[in-house]
């Protein structure tokens, strides 16, 4: 018997949620439905990101605001010390961007195209929210990304 293959929405958003709690994170936000996106194969290649960068950009995003507070915590560990709380809750933003991507489409085409319209939404993003200094941080071009993403 095979068992049912789940679809991209699941995968990202259960994956943006570990991400959420590896970052000891307590609610999963923009930044780790990006990371979420990256655990899906083919969003990771229309992103053009590696998992690993993405997560190093945001270590390096987290030091420059502890810098801005007069903190230096030099190199972060790659685990918290003690067990993290699970990521329960999502942000509003990230809850209103996968709102609008969803209602985007029809219910047949959804797991087919939920990650694109999902990474469009996080483009959409504006600054200061996590996701759009992730961009930043990445170097990514807006507006190449949405004319690929829009053209396909």
């Amino acid at each position: 018997m095979f068992g049912r293959e789940k679809s991209p929405v699941t995968i990202i958003v259960k994956a943006g949620f570990e991400e959420a709690r590896m970052r000891g994170d307590r609610r999963l936000g923009t930044e780790h439905l990006f990371l979420g996106l990256l655990h899906h194969k083919k969003s990771a290649q229309l992103l053009g990101v590696d998992l690993a960068a993405a997560r190093a950009a945001l270590d390096e995003l987290d030091r420059a605001a502890l810098r801005m507070l007069g903190l230096e915590v030099g190199e972060l560990p790659l685990t918290p010390r003690h067990p993290p709380v699970p990521a329960t809750m999502l942000t509003s933003s990230a809850r209103a961007v996968l709102n609008k991507s969803v209602r985007a489409l029809p219910a047949r085409v959804r797991n087919a195209e939920l990650p694109r319209h999902l990474i469009l939404g996080l483009l959409d993003q504006p600054r200061p929210d996590p996701v759009a200094q992730l961009i930043d941080q990445l170097g990514l071009d807006r507006a190449k990304l949405r004319t690929r993403l829009t053209s396909s």
